[in-house]
């Protein structure tokens, strides 16, 4: 083929106004064929995602049930304990043990001598008020 000489595009053999019209003809039906099998392949998938989802479903029916029979065991528990509920908020920075701590020994108790009877004096000589 030889370039036009006024610069218009290049036209190809067959380029005429019927192979114009078959190529697009052939574009349209390629596009709905892709279409169509796009909208195929998507309802295959949502069909396939709601059988595993009712498969799984039907498979944890016992694990579900259970679960939720302990929940209102654990509630009625929690319940029957002192018969009321109490919800709140900590507000505070204060933490808790949860064991009670033993009273503090006498200031220096430990500190004073034995008498000779094996008892502790009762002050720091060593001597016993009498």
């Amino acid at each position: 083929m030889k370039p036009s000489p006024t610069g218009s595009p290049q036209t190809t053999p067959g380029g005429g106004l019927l192979g114009r019209i078959l190529t697009l003809l052939a574009g349209a039906v390629l596009l709905i064929a892709a279409f169509m099998f796009s909208l195929v392949a998507l309802g295959v998938l949502v069909v396939g995602g709601v059988l595993v989802y009712a498969y799984l479903h039907w498979k944890t029916r016992h694990l579900r049930r259970h679960v939720a029979e302990q929940m209102q065991e654990a509630m009625r528990q929690r319940e029957q304990r002192d018969g009321r509920v109490i919800e709140g908020e900590v507000v505070g920075g204060a933490e808790y043990d949860g064991r009670p701590e033993s009273p503090p020994a006498a200031p220096g108790a430990a500190q004073l001598p034995r008498s000779v009877d094996g008892r502790p004096a009762d002050d720091a000589s060593g001597e016993r008020a009498r």
